[in-house]
């Protein structure tokens, strides 16, 4: 579980999140020491775990558009759609609208 270490939930609605990313993780200090950035496994993660812990059967459609640095304060909007029971539509962007990625996931 990523909460608590690599993040920490602001705000939670029913298809949304937006959390803060904490740069002191251990994950920035291995993931490109001076210039991190937050590895793409770990947004799937962090996504799944927002969703409700969900487990992921396979991706698709993933465009990283802009990389999602650990900022102090830097905060992250995840937005997902359900098309069926087992298939989301994930979006992830800055409170400001910057978007970062967006991808389809089979749950």
């Amino acid at each position: 579980m990523l909460e608590g270490v690599l993040y920490t939930v602001v705000s939670r609605e029913d298809n949304a999140a937006t959390v803060r990313l904490l740069p002191e993780s251990p994950i920035y200090k291995a993931h490109f020491p001076g210039y991190p950035i937050t590895p793409g496994v770990t947004i799937l993660q962090m996504a799944l775990e927002l969703m409700g812990d969900r487990k992921l059967v396979s991706a698709k459609e993933i465009k990283f558009l802009s990389p999602v640095f650990p900022g102090d304060g830097n905060l992250v909007r995840f937005e997902w759609t359900f098309q069926d029971q087992n298939t989301v539509s994930l979006a992830l962007s800055s409170p400001e609208g910057e978007r970062y990625a967006k991808m389809s996931l089979s749950v």
